[in-house]
Protein backbone atom coordinates (compact mmCIF):
# COMPACT_ATOMS: atom_id res chain seq x y z
CA UNK A 1 0.00 0.00 0.00
CA UNK A 2 1.38 3.41 -1.19
CA UNK A 3 0.86 6.38 0.96
CA UNK A 4 -1.12 8.81 -0.62
CA UNK A 5 0.53 12.45 -1.25
CA UNK A 6 -0.39 15.63 -0.24
CA UNK A 7 0.57 18.89 -1.20
CA UNK A 8 2.46 21.00 1.15
CA UNK A 9 0.45 23.50 3.20
CA UNK A 10 0.50 26.61 5.41
CA UNK A 11 -0.52 24.40 8.40
CA UNK A 12 2.43 21.70 7.75
CA UNK A 13 4.52 24.63 7.86
CA UNK A 14 3.28 25.82 10.85
CA UNK A 15 2.90 22.57 12.46
CA UNK A 16 6.72 21.37 12.14
CA UNK A 17 7.35 25.33 12.71
CA UNK A 18 5.64 24.54 16.32
CA UNK A 19 7.39 21.72 17.32
CA UNK A 20 10.38 23.34 17.05
CA UNK A 21 9.26 26.16 19.64
CA UNK A 22 8.23 23.34 21.76
CA UNK A 23 10.07 24.07 25.61
CA UNK A 24 10.47 20.69 28.09
CA UNK A 25 11.33 20.53 31.60
CA UNK A 26 14.44 19.17 32.22
CA UNK A 27 14.81 18.46 36.12
CA UNK A 28 18.28 20.02 37.15
CA UNK A 29 17.47 18.42 40.92
CA UNK A 30 14.31 16.33 41.19
CA UNK A 31 14.54 16.33 44.94
CA UNK A 32 14.64 20.38 45.31
CA UNK A 33 11.90 20.32 42.29
CA UNK A 34 15.10 22.53 40.23
CA UNK A 35 14.20 22.66 36.58
CA UNK A 36 15.26 24.79 33.55
CA UNK A 37 13.09 25.00 30.64
CA UNK A 38 14.88 24.02 27.19
CA UNK A 39 14.23 23.27 23.59
CA UNK A 40 14.71 19.75 22.52
CA UNK A 41 15.40 20.03 18.95
CA UNK A 42 16.96 23.20 17.95
CA UNK A 43 15.77 25.62 14.82
CA UNK A 44 17.88 27.04 12.03
CA UNK A 45 17.40 30.77 13.12
CA UNK A 46 18.53 30.20 16.64
CA UNK A 47 21.35 28.21 15.42
CA UNK A 48 21.99 31.47 13.60
CA UNK A 49 22.13 33.94 16.04
CA UNK A 50 24.45 31.94 18.27
CA UNK A 51 26.73 31.86 15.88
CA UNK A 52 26.33 35.26 14.97
CA UNK A 53 26.66 36.04 19.28
CA UNK A 54 29.46 33.91 18.75
CA UNK A 55 31.40 36.32 16.40
CA UNK A 56 30.33 39.34 17.90
CA UNK A 57 31.90 37.60 21.04
CA UNK A 58 35.25 36.83 19.34
CA UNK A 59 35.66 40.72 18.21
CA UNK A 60 34.85 41.96 21.38
CA UNK A 61 37.31 39.99 23.16
CA UNK A 62 40.13 40.52 20.56
CA UNK A 63 39.37 44.57 20.71
CA UNK A 64 39.37 44.61 24.48
CA UNK A 65 42.36 41.88 24.45
CA UNK A 66 40.37 40.18 27.41
CA UNK A 67 41.93 36.69 28.49
CA UNK A 68 39.68 34.50 26.81
CA UNK A 69 40.05 31.78 23.98
CA UNK A 70 43.86 31.67 24.38
CA UNK A 71 43.12 28.01 23.23
CA UNK A 72 40.77 26.24 20.46
CA UNK A 73 39.86 24.22 24.17
CA UNK A 74 38.52 27.44 25.53
CA UNK A 75 36.44 28.44 22.34
CA UNK A 76 35.07 24.88 21.79
CA UNK A 77 34.07 25.20 25.97
CA UNK A 78 32.21 28.65 25.19
CA UNK A 79 30.44 27.25 21.51
CA UNK A 80 29.03 24.57 23.97
CA UNK A 81 28.57 26.82 26.46
CA UNK A 82 26.17 29.25 24.03
CA UNK A 83 24.13 26.39 23.13
CA UNK A 84 23.56 25.89 26.38
CA UNK A 85 22.47 29.24 26.63
CA UNK A 86 20.16 29.78 23.20
CA UNK A 87 18.32 26.78 23.75
CA UNK A 88 17.13 27.17 27.80
CA UNK A 89 15.33 29.69 29.48
CA UNK A 90 19.39 31.02 30.35
CA UNK A 91 19.45 33.03 27.00
CA UNK A 92 16.40 35.72 28.98
CA UNK A 93 18.39 35.83 31.94
CA UNK A 94 21.77 36.46 30.23
CA UNK A 95 20.08 38.37 27.95
CA UNK A 96 21.84 42.13 28.66
CA UNK A 97 24.34 40.96 30.38
CA UNK A 98 28.19 41.95 30.17
CA UNK A 99 29.99 39.19 28.07
CA UNK A 100 32.22 38.77 31.13
CA UNK A 101 29.06 37.65 32.94
CA UNK A 102 28.60 34.77 29.83
CA UNK A 103 32.02 33.75 30.76
CA UNK A 104 31.59 33.67 34.80
CA UNK A 105 28.64 31.87 34.31
CA UNK A 106 30.12 29.13 31.85
CA UNK A 107 32.54 28.26 34.51
CA UNK A 108 29.97 28.38 37.13
CA UNK A 109 28.30 26.19 35.29
CA UNK A 110 31.31 23.57 34.92
CA UNK A 111 31.56 24.15 38.77
CA UNK A 112 28.70 23.10 39.83
CA UNK A 113 28.46 20.16 37.14
CA UNK A 114 25.55 21.26 35.53
CA UNK A 115 27.37 22.04 32.48
CA UNK A 116 27.85 18.55 31.83
CA UNK A 117 24.71 17.37 32.84
CA UNK A 118 23.19 19.81 30.39
CA UNK A 119 25.73 18.76 27.04
CA UNK A 120 24.75 14.78 28.23
CA UNK A 121 21.61 14.36 29.56
CA UNK A 122 19.38 17.23 28.47
CA UNK A 123 20.20 17.86 25.04
CA UNK A 124 21.03 15.02 22.41
CA UNK A 125 24.39 14.69 20.24
CA UNK A 126 22.41 14.80 17.03
CA UNK A 127 21.22 18.53 18.34
CA UNK A 128 24.40 19.70 19.05
CA UNK A 129 25.96 18.27 16.09
CA UNK A 130 23.77 20.17 13.69
CA UNK A 131 25.26 22.96 15.38
CA UNK A 132 28.97 22.31 15.21
CA UNK A 133 28.40 21.30 11.75
CA UNK A 134 26.79 24.40 10.72
CA UNK A 135 29.82 26.63 12.61
CA UNK A 136 32.12 24.73 10.34
CA UNK A 137 30.24 25.04 7.31
CA UNK A 138 30.13 28.89 7.45
CA UNK A 139 34.29 28.63 8.73
CA UNK A 140 34.68 26.43 5.42
CA UNK A 141 32.35 29.32 3.32
CA UNK A 142 34.10 32.57 5.57
CA UNK A 143 37.84 30.98 4.79
CA UNK A 144 36.85 30.66 0.97
CA UNK A 145 36.42 34.00 0.70
CA UNK A 146 39.32 35.28 2.38
CA UNK A 147 40.95 33.08 -0.38
CA UNK A 148 38.71 34.49 -3.01
CA UNK A 149 39.30 38.46 -1.44
CA UNK A 150 43.49 37.57 -1.60
CA UNK A 151 43.43 36.13 -5.02
CA UNK A 152 41.13 39.48 -6.13
CA UNK A 153 43.62 41.27 -4.34
CA UNK A 154 46.70 40.30 -6.07
CA UNK A 155 45.38 40.47 -9.47
CA UNK A 156 44.32 44.54 -8.42
CA UNK A 157 48.16 44.92 -6.98
CA UNK A 158 49.99 43.21 -10.22
CA UNK A 159 47.36 45.58 -12.37
CA UNK A 160 48.36 48.62 -10.48
CA UNK A 161 52.24 47.75 -10.81
CA UNK A 162 51.73 47.13 -14.55
CA UNK A 163 49.46 50.45 -15.43
CA UNK A 164 52.65 52.33 -13.38
CA UNK A 165 55.10 51.10 -15.14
Amino acid sequence: MTKRETKLSLADIQKNADALNKKQMFYIDQEQGKFIYFYPKFSKRKITILISELADTIEYVQQNKLDFFQNDHELNNYILFLIIKHFTDLQTELKDKPIETHFATMNQLVDIGWYEIFLTEMFTMNEISNVLEEINKRLNISFKYLEIEKEFFNILKSNVVETTK
